[in-house]
């Protein structure tokens, strides 16, 4: 009887979860380069989503307990999986391609794997990999901070009527509310999107230690190298330096149980150009669009310069703004000189799921449901 390829049995799970993987014959030789087979043998009894505790998966494992520790320990250095804490004990939870991707990326060492991994990865910002039939953006666009407090303006209103915030912003809303409710362990690392196209020879002047990681991934990247540890001060303050530098905040688009935010560039983010490109299963734009008073604009043109995805123009001196296109970052609004521009909610604002892991169960079964359709109509 023929030995099973488990490294084939990983390019299919990754395949399931992203659609054809490019390069498909240099990426499996990667991951053989990358894990061992013995180590897939562990890696496929944990479950197909969500975590597995250690006591559990010992059992299922029937080896040493220093044999299968060697193991994950070693799987969770590359990415393969995560391995973290809970209050039932240690658990671990498979890596889906991109993160397992995005640390090999991140790694010091100058070798011929992370370069491939990198030029791997700058494909997919490029648009050379399929998008995945998931219809649930993964992420989604958070409003600079600034541009969600409450108007100054004064207006005449009548007595006794009551006056509703038209931004009507919620925690889920506000950056530094969304930290604070993720709370326990954060870590920051290095972009993945600039450091890759740092490697491959494309790199942006935008700065590359500003993508923030909390609890469960943060445990794992800390406990590896890949990220490290900071608290809610120095989050603060990294963020603060990314607006000024006009880069677009990004959370997993969730309400609560976050595990990731990124600050992104549009030169270098694969999430902002799919967004450009016109897909809107990658990220989502924030709950809010903005607009901006006629009386009040003098066409000074600072806003075009800061704002990420060309939703505004000149046109016959006047200020036109594209709402389809408007991420509702905010950062038109703190870089107005005049106060002309507001942020409003979005007539239709997308549902946000409650937690990172109902986003990614959804998330799921619209990948199934896609590649039974194509499977079905052949589209």
């Amino acid at each position: 009887m023929a030995k099973k390829d488990l490294f084939e049995d990983l390019c299919k799970y990754y395949e399931f979860i992203m659609g054809p993987l490019p390069k498909r014959d240099e990426f499996k030789r990667a991951l053989q380069d990358t894990v061992s087979a013995n180590e897939l043998s562990v890696f496929f009894l944990l479950p197909f989503s969500g975590k597995i505790l250690f006591e559990k998966l010992k059992k299922k494992a029937r080896m040493p307990v220093e044999d299968l520790k060697a193991r994950l320990d070693h799987m969770a250095t590359e990415g393969i999986i995560l391995a973290f804490d809970t209050p039932e004990g240690l658990a671990f939870e498979r890596g889906n391609p991109v993160f397992m991707t995005e640390q090999q990326v991140r790694k010091q060492e100058d070798i011929p794997r992370r370069t491939f991994y990198a030029t791997l990865f700058n494909t997919l910002i490029e648009g050379g990999v399929n998008v995945a039939p998931n219809k649930t953006p993964y992420f989604r666009v958070l409003s600079v901070e600034a541009a969600l407090k409450p108007q100054t303006k004064t207006r005449t209103i009548a007595i006794d009527k009551v006056v509703q915030d038209p931004r009507r912003a919620l925690p889920l809303d506000i950056i530094s509310e969304m930290i604070k409710k993720a709370g326990g362990l954060i870590g920051v690392a290095e972009c993945y999107c600039r450091k890759s196209k740092k490697i491959v020879g494309e790199a942006c002047e935008h700065p590359l230690e500003t993508c923030f990681v909390f609890n469960e991934q943060a445990q794992t990247l800390i406990n590896n190298g890949i990220a490290r540890k900071i608290d809610y001060e120095e989050t603060m303050k990294i963020l603060s330096d990314c607006e000024e530098r006009g880069l677009v905040h990004n959370v997993d688009n969730c309400a609560g149980g976050i595990r990731s935010l990124c600050n992104c560039c549009a030169c270098s983010c694969v999430v902002l150009k799919m967004w450009e490109r016109g897909f809107t299963n990658a990220g989502a734009p924030s709950r809010f669009v903005v607009e901006y008073d006629k009386e009040m604009c003098k066409l000074c043109e600072t806003c075009l310069s800061c704002c990420p995805s060309h939703a505004r123009a000149i046109h016959d001196d006047r200020m036109d703004i594209d709402s389809d296109t408007c991420l509702g970052c905010g950062l038109c609004v703190a870089a107005c000189p005049r106060d002309a521009n507001s942020m409003v909610l979005r007539k239709n604002p997308s549902k946000i799921s409650p937690t990172y892991a109902k986003l990614y169960g959804k998330i799921g079964r619209e990948v199934i449901v896609g590649k039974v359709k194509t499977k079905i109509f052949g589209r």
